[in-house]
């Protein structure tokens, strides 16, 4: 895999210094988008696969890894996604990939339903219309159980461990590493989540949100036909031991958008890591890089 040095960029955005991580690369720009209390680098994961043959770049949401923290009251759906329109306006974007994870995902789905000419491709990590509300309340409570503060890398993978099915799957160093985005040195010489802490205090309060938004788009009629503007190529990926994303709700949105591809990763819980060589496979194939590769040895 290709060797990266990310490069990490900023910009103003409605009010904001955002930070992007510029991965480099040439020809389709691709924007990631974390999930709840990830950062732009969660997308470490993934960089070497896709780079060069495509241009990577990953953003913090308001209130995480190097953006600006926002009030408590904007860590918010609607301010989230008017936060990605305007970065990509910014950047002047024609054509864009994007790939969300959890809370990213469903960013990546709202952003694509709405202006979809704009939308070149779409992976979504465990992200669907109609998610459990058990699940989504109990993922978005979930950082409020971890210790204000880890002593050590070791505690912080210990709690990750305890309560993320399928780390297991990693290698110690690929745990280290997926663990290692999610944190930030302490005052006192620890670790701590890199958020704003209001942002885990707000997670409960904005997963409601989005379940009542999601049981809503269940029974929608509009919800649905909304949908049907995913017509660019499409990614489903779904971790099997997932209680935010049932196996009903993928099937059920491939039978409005049967062009759409789906990978469930057996093992893992909600939001696959991005690691997991089932992932890695199914991207490489769905970005062309495996074809390009193939192409390449031929050659």
């Amino acid at each position: 895999m290709t060797q990266l040095t990310p490069k990490d960029c900023f910009v103003q955005i409605r009010g904001l210094c955002t930070r992007y991580v510029d991965y480099g690369g040439e020809g389709e720009v691709v924007l990631a988008l974390p999930g709840l209390i990830q950062t732009a680098r969660a997308f470490d994961s993934i960089a070497p696969l896709l780079v060069p043959g495509i241009h990577l770049i990953a953003l913090d949401f308001r209130g995480r890894g190097g953006t600006q923290w926002g009030i408590p009251e904007s860590y918010r759906l609607d301010q989230y996604l008017k936060d990605v329109r305007e970065f990509i306006n910014l950047m002047q974007f024609r054509s864009i990939g994007l790939i969300g994870t959890s809370l990213g995902g469903f960013i990546a789905r709202m952003y694509a339903t709405a202006y979809p000419a704009r939308v070149s491709k779409l992976v979504l990590n465990d992200c669907a219309i109609g998610g459990n509300v058990t699940g989504m309340l109990r993922v978005g409570a979930r950082p409020s159980t971890a210790p204000e503060e880890f002593a050590t890398l070791d505690d912080a993978i210990g709690w990750f461990e305890a309560t993320r099915p399928g780390l297991e799957r990693l290698s110690p160093e690929t745990r280290q590493e997926y663990v290692s985005h999610y944190l930030a040195p302490s005052p006192s010489g620890g670790l701590r989540f890199n958020c704003d802490p209001a942002v885990i205090r707000s997670a409960a309060r904005l997963v409601d949100q989005l379940s009542r938004r999601q049981s809503t788009e269940v029974e929608s009629r509009v919800a649905w036909e909304q949908a049907g503007r995913l017509t660019m190529p499409l990614l489903l990926i779904r971790g099997e031991l997932s209680d935010v994303i049932s196996v009903e709700a993928i099937s059920r949105l491939q039978q409005v958008l049967p062009h759409a591809q789906s990978l469930e990763v057996p093992g893992v819980s909600h939001s696959p890591t991005l690691y997991e060589p089932e992932v890695q496979q199914a991207l490489a194939v769905f970005f062309g890089i495996a074809e390009r590769t193939m192409s390449a040895d031929a050659a």
